[in-house]
Formats: structure tokens, C-alpha cells, sequence
């Protein structure tokens, strides 16, 4: 891969936190520690949240906007908050730590189309992002997190997908089939309205297995990152379904795949997660709001998937 380098992040706990800057390109191996992670007065800035963006997240985050905890090394961030959907992106790794969006039959049926416009986002303006130029030559996609098909009422607001914000490298035969039959997977859901009141979170994350075991962790993991930009190429990616079902009970499944093609056919039931293993493997509480007895039901229960549409 073109400026390209393979590195090691310290794990933390049972996860793996991306949030360490790394200055000039290497293909070098390196191994580091949470002492490096860019101090936070670099990025320090004033969130502008107006009411429109409150709506925003309101409309786009089901149980509140998801947190980090402050115990894990994410390293500075900021919040980008746009109509079809509401993000917090990782200023050092410059992919976003989660994309939450509402998805609606009504936004499902349009004629908008897919234009491909990548930009960057005003939002990020000023702030360290993902360029064009750190894709190119990368062999990785601009694999969006909100995806565009799911914006087909709105021509605006399919165009705002392809802001960079909304990017992780993702290797093409992954983005372009698996990733691509989930994200139509989870639309037909609302289409055929199995499905109400729906959202959907998405991100990336770094992940061994082994970090998981006591006798194989050694607190490190290897990653890879692009372009003069240093971006981060997520190990893994998660996929979280919220919404009620035909019988208005609310239900949440999750997803996470590898970044590595697959073979077909796919066979859904084998990447399901928790809501809490997630959350354990990223360091983020994705429905903060939640009251204990729902969030015990819908976080902690890996086989929803067998009361969700098939």
C-alpha cells in the first residue's frame, strides 16, 4: 500500500482503542503505548450544538447519542451532526468512532442518485480529517459508514454521505459484497416494514481475538494506516439494528465482520454480537438513556436475530 504503515496500539481492558498520532509514513512495525496520544489541548475547540443539531441527534440517535467512556484512550474527537445522520469522528485515527442515522421507509423511496462527489466536511473545517488523496493508491475503499442507499429521498441528502467524515477504509471485495448485502439486508427490513421506528449505528474498531484470552493478550495489536494523514484501517467493523418489530416491542441486533472479503453465501447468524460485547471491544455506551431493564433485555442479548426479520 501506498504511504502505508503497520503499527501496534496498546489494548485496553478486553478491548482495543485506536488513539495514538503517528507523525511521517512507515511500512516499519512499531509498537507504543497510551503515553503517546496527542494531548488533548492540541484539538481542544468549543462545540457549536444549536437547536437544529439537537434536533439532529434527537432524530438520528435512538435512547441519546452514544458516549465514550472517559477511561479509554480515544484521544480527542468532535461531534459532527448533519440531517441524515450524527457522528463523533476520531481526530487522531480520522474515521469515525460511530455513525448513527434513522432509517425510514419514507427516505428509502426517492429517485436520488449516487453522484460519488467524496469532500470533506464543513464541519471538520480547520480540524484533522481524511482526504481524498490519503484513499488514493491505498487499495482501500471509501467505505461509507451511513450509507448512501439509504438517502434516496433527498438528493441533499444523499450528497452529504460523501463527506469524508462518513469514511473508513474498507477493502473493496469487503465494502462492495458482504458489507454491501448487510447494509441491503437492513434496509429490506424497513422496506418490507418487518421493521419501525429503526435506526442503525455503524463504525470501525481494531480487534484480535486473542486479546481476549488471558493466556494469548499481550496488550498490543498490530493496524495498518493510509495517505500522509496516518488513517486508520479498522480490523473490524460493527453494524447495530434498533427498532420495533410488527409487534411494537423494541428489539436491537448487532454485527461485526472482519475487514477481509467473504465468501457467499453469508450466513448472518455467525456475526452476531451483543450490543455489549461491542461496547466492550470499543469503549462506547451506544444508547445511554436506556432504562436498566431495556438496556439488560436489548445490550446483553446476542440472539435477537431470531425474533428480527430473516
Amino acid at each position: 500500500m501506498d504511504a502505508s504503515g503497520k503499527m501496534r496500539v496498546r489494548a485496553g481492558c478486553m478491548a482495543v482503542v485506536i488513539a495514538l498520532m503517528f507523525f511521517g509514513c512507515s511500512t516499519a512495525t512499531k509498537r507504543t503505548s497510551r503515553t503517546s496520544i496527542a494531548p488533548f489541548s492540541a484539538y481542544d475547540r468549543q462545540e457549536s450544538t444549536t437547536l437544529e443539531k439537537q434536533q439532529w441527534a434527537e432524530r438520528n440517535c435512538p435512547f441519546g447519542m452514544p458516549d465514550t467512556d472517559p477511561s479509554w484512550p480515544h484521544g480527542p474527537t468532535a461531534h459532527v451532526y448533519h440531517e441524515g445522520y450524527v457522528l463523533q469522528s476520531s481526530l487522531v485515527n480520522k474515521i469515525p468512532l460511530w455513525v448513527s442515522e434513522r432509517v425510514t421507509l419514507e427516505q428509502l423511496s426517492g429517485n436520488a442518485e449516487r453522484k460519488n462527489n467524496f469532500k470533506l466536511d464543513p464541519e471538520l473545517k480547520g480540524l484533522p480529517h481524511a482526504t481524498d488523496g490519503d484513499y488514493t493508491g491505498s487499495g482501500y475503499d471509501r467505505g461509507h459508514q451511513a450509507p448512501a442507499g439509504n438517502q434516496k429521498h433527498s438528493q441533499r441528502l444523499n450528497d452529504e454521505t460523501f463527506y469524508f467524515s462518513n469514511m473508513a477504509p474498507q477493502a473493496p471485495k469487503f465494502n462492495r459484497q458482504v458489507w454491501e448485502s448487510l447494509e441491503s439486508l437492513t434496509r429490506d427490513w424497513v422496506k418490507q416494514e418487518k421493521l419501525q421506528d429503526c435506526y442503525i449505528i455503524t463504525g470501525g474498531f481494531l480487534y484480535e481475538p486473542e486479546e481476549d484470552d488471558p493466556d494469548t493478550a499481550d496488550g498490543l495489536i498490530d493496524y495498518f494506516t493510509i495517505g500522509t494523514g496516518q488513517v486508520t484501517v479498522p480490523s473490524h467493523f460493527y453494524k447495530i439494528v434498533v427498532g420495533k418489530d410488527t409487534q411494537g416491542e423494541w428489539k436491537a441486533v448487532g454485527f461485526v465482520m472482519e475487514n477481509r472479503q467473504y465468501d457467499w453465501p453469508y450466513v448472518w447468524q455467525e456475526y452476531v454480537k451483543s450490543v455489549d460485547w461491542i461496547e466492550e471491544r470499543t469503549g462506547l455506551d451506544f444508547m445511554p438513556d436506556l432504562d436498566p431493564l431495556d438496556e439488560q433485555r436489548l445490550e446483553k442479548n446476542a440472539a435477537q436475530l431470531g425474533s428480527l426479520p430473516e
